[in-house]
Parts: structure tokens; sequence; C-alpha cells
């Protein structure tokens, strides 16, 4: 089998305890030409530098504080992989994964992403019992192309994708000015271009902390998502006006589900007519 090379993007900030556990789980990984790219995105201290020295194949790299989306562009930019895979600084690998991404991206060369379910761990690495991925029954709608199936309703688990560097274009990066919610905004928009292939396995572990204030349980900062992604596919250049308007509407109507369901006392109530009527115009009105 071929061994082409594969880009890790590690971004990590003011959070040192987990950050060599996941650098190893990539040195332990089967398929063994893969760069690390560890981007310190303006740490108060350089704790990063003393643990990328311990790996041959890791290398530091420091940058002024922009956000996750602005590490991960980063270390896009500086990526020398054919195939790119990025892991946040707390979670970890499966010591199988990148190698079974490779085999089906090469056999598969109409897939540039390939993905997988994850298993959830405690701050202490401890495996609590707990799975994201697909149901059994939509097994299938993981795979191929999933844009309208997943436009509103699903992403990829963030530790999982092996993506092809090409999928990165000059409008196809992550979003810097989104700071809750940016792969979100990434994923669905990969979604519109790109094929996937789910694998329907946990070849990644995610770590659960429970500190409630992490970002992922502050629902109301995820409020207007849904815009943004609308107002970024148009700027990928969807012109049709068909295309634009359903998607639209499928947006609204799960800003809608979701304001609804944090704000109960402040429903927002839009007719069944003007949801599709006018769904672009209600999204920029209530959640621009």
């Amino acid at each position: 089998m071929m061994t082409p090379l594969v880009t890790v993007i590690i971004p990590t900030y003011n959070r040192k305890e987990y950050l060599e556990t996941a650098i190893q789980s990539v040195v332990d990984q089967s398929y063994k030409n893969i760069e690390i790219i560890v981007i310190d995105d303006g740490s108060t201290d350089n704790y990063a530098v003393s643990i990328c020295d311990k790996f041959s194949n890791c290398t530091y790299f420091y940058k002024e504080n922009g956000g996750l989306s602005s590490a991960r562009n980063y270390g896009i930019n500086l990526s020398e992989g054919e195939f790119i895979a990025f892991l946040d600084d707390d979670d970890f690998w499966e010591s199988s994964k990148i190698e079974k991404q490779v085999k089906i991206l090469l056999e598969n060369h109409s897939v540039d992403c390939v993905h997988s379910s994850v298993a959830v761990v405690n701050e202490k690495g401890e495996l609590t019992g707990s799975y994201f991925g697909a149901a059994q029954n939509k097994i299938d709608k993981r795979s191929g192309y999933v844009f309208w199936n997943a436009l509103g309703c699903w992403v990829v688990k963030s530790p999982t994708p092996l993506i092809r560097k090409n999928v990165f274009q000059s409008d196809l990066l992550f979003d810097e000015t989104i700071k809750v919610g940016e792969d979100i905004d990434f994923y669905q928009r990969m979604f519109y271009r790109h094929k996937l292939h789910y694998i329907n396995e946990p070849l990644a572990f995610y770590r659960e902390h429970n500190n409630t204030e992490r970002l992922s349980l502050q629902l109301k900062k995820y409020i207007g998502i849904e815009n943004k992604m609308f107002l970024n596919l148009k700027k990928m250049g969807i012109k049709n006006p068909f295309i634009l308007h359903l998607i639209a509407v499928k947006l609204l109507k799960k800003a809608i589900k979701k304001n609804n369901f944090i704000y109960p006392e402040a429903k927002i109530n839009i007719s069944r007519m003007h949801i599709y009527f006018r769904p672009d115009y209600f999204l920029n009105r209530y959640f621009g």
C-alpha cells in the first residue's frame, strides 16, 4: 500500500495536562508516515515546547491567540501532507485509525473525507460506556453525498475525520469569526462539495469534562450559527436560487427549534407560510 504523508494538526491553548497523551496516540499509530504539527494558540506559557521535543516527528509552532478556527487554519497552511487530520489536545486516537482511513481514501478516489464514531472517556481517560455516532438505522446515511440529510442535523465527530488536503480552498476553511460551532459550519460546507465514507467503529476517544462551563454546553452561544452557515454557503458560490431557498428553509427551522428550546419563555413563532416564503429574510432578522 502507498504511504502518503498524513499531517495531524493539534491546537493547544493553556491546557497541558492531556497534550502528551494526544501526541502519543498519534505516534503509536500503526500507520507511520505522519507529521505532527502542534499549534500553540497564544498560551500564557510555553509548556508545549518541552512536550513536543519528546517526539521526533512533532513540530511546535506559536501564534497569537485567535481561537480554534484560526489555529486549525494556521496548521493547514503549514501542512505538507496529502491528507490532514485534526486532534484536539484533550482527545486521543485508537492505534489503527489512520491506517484504516488512508486505505479507504486510496481505494476510493471519489471520497474526500473518512470519519467514524467515537468512544467517550472521562477526565481520567477511562471509558464511560457512551458512544457518539450513527444510529444503526442511519449508518448508510453517513457515507456518500450527505449534505441534505446532514444539514442542520449532524456533523462528523471532531477527533475522527481524515481529509484530503485539496479539500481546503480559500472559500472552504474554518471561519475565524465563529468562536463556538466552527465545526458545524465548516463540515456542513464541506458536505456540499465532497463525499464521505463512514466507519462504524470508534476510532477516536472524546474526553468529556465535568466543567459545565465548557463551550459545547453553553447552548446560548450557538444561537446564530445557522445564519452564519447560510451566508458562508452563499460565499462558496452557490447561485441556484432554488437550492439556496431549500437550504435557508432547513436552517431556519433548525434555528427556531433550537431557540425555542433554549428560550421557552420567549419563543419565536413564524407562520409556516413565512418560513417557506422568506426563509433567508427571517434567518437574518432573528439570527443575524
